[in-house]
């Protein structure tokens, strides 16, 4: 994508690069630090002469005729420190260093990605992964989020992944795919690998949809916000929805203190790494279309292990790629049946790693 340098523009090309209807546009603006720095050091500035040579665009003024043209801002970030030249530094340190919150704030060139707003078709196919191990007890919550998957307008297909579970979940699923199976066009996996992550990767491998969802099979967040996400979701490819389910009070025990604090320490980490708030940053419920999946497939991030539950490699190649991500608020409860599948003080050891990755990576 061709980055535009908005100081050579003028008044008619900014306004004819946003009337051409692109998908994405992409500008570079001097920081709000240095534009006027840049301008008095070439003596262009009204303070020296009665009229100026450039125009002086801010990343206000981008985000603001964005909004008039119907573009919305994905993300900006840092592309040049200073005007001085870092050649002595290693790329590894200044990646670091463009990412730091104080830093940002007073870099020499920023580039800002724009997308336009267009709703896509409604009758597009939806696909659901469930990943499914040892929840043969949560039997109850599985049959009620499917009578409610069966009101949604578009066809729906649910693809559970079963992940050799200890119980009997295998055999649970079984007999809900064939109770369901004049209603819903459900596919049941038994996961030839191990992890959540394997286990969406598998499921999506096997779907057909324009629209792709993960839920969680505790359905500990409510399935009714699950799937007003998805319709939400559904109607714009350039979007990542990331379910949050730290902004309304949860039910009592639903998460452990030790995972609250270290889920909000990670939101904020990622939302300092992306420059995009994050208000949780392992909520399993998220929504994103095949057009992203595709990208993932395509740069190798979707088959890596290095994640272990795949959120963060999701939000790290959303904010990559130029997809808006958007926190979308739902409840949460506690448990009903069953224990987390997860080993947090090693996974956190392993989210860390995925965290350094992205922050060293341009």
């Amino acid at each position: 994508m061709i980055s535009i340098n908005t100081w050579d523009l003028t008044n008619n090309q900014l306004h004819q690069t946003f009337k051409k209807n692109k998908d994405f546009l992409t500008f570079k603006v001097r920081g709000n630090t240095w534009e006027p720095l840049t301008r008095w050091l070439r003596l262009d500035s009204r303070v020296f002469r009665e009229t100026t040579n450039r125009a002086r665009i801010t990343l206000c003024d981008i985000e603001s005729l964005g909004e008039i043209y119907n573009y919305r801002p994905i993300s900006w970030k840092v592309k040049k420190l200073t005007p001085l030249k870092t050649n002595i530094f290693p790329i590894s340190i200044k990646n670091i260093l463009k990412k730091l919150p104080l830093i940002k704030d007073l870099a020499f060139e920023i580039e800002i990605t724009l997308y336009k707003y267009k709703e896509t078709n409604k009758d597009q196919l939806i696909s659901i992964v469930i990943p499914a191990r040892n929840e043969a007890g949560n039997k109850k919550l599985l049959i009620s989020a499917l009578k409610k998957f069966e009101k949604i307008e578009n066809n729906v297909e649910i693809i559970f992944v079963e992940g050799n579970s200890q119980d009997n979940t295998y055999a649970v699923l079984e007999q809900i795919k064939k109770d369901f199976s004049n209603f819903l066009k459900i596919i049941l996996l038994k996961q030839t690998g191990k992890g959540k992550k394997n286990a969406v990767v598998e499921g999506f491998n096997k779907s057909s949809g324009e629209t792709l969802a993960i839920i969680d099979s505790d359905f500990t967040v409510d399935i009714s916000d699950s799937i007003d996400a998805i319709i939400q979701a559904s109607k714009n490819e350039n979007i990542l929805i990331n379910c949050s389910r730290t902004i309304f009070p949860m039910e009592k025990d639903a998460m452990r203190w030790a995972n609250y604090i270290g889920n909000r320490c990670f939101a904020i980490l990622l939302s300092i790494l992306i420059n995009n708030s994050i208000s949780d940053s392992l909520c399993g419920t998220k929504v994103f279309s095949r057009k992203f999946l595709n990208i993932m497939k395509d740069n190798g991030s979707w088959d890596s292990k290095l994640d272990p539950f795949g959120d963060f490699t999701i939000i790290f190649e959303a904010s990559n790629n130029n997809f808006k991500i958007l926190n979308y608020p739902v409840r949460y409860y506690a448990r009903k049946s069953g224990s987390p599948n997860i080993s947090r003080w090693i996974d956190g050891l392993k989210l860390l790693r995925v965290c350094w990755f992205y922050m060293i990576s341009n």
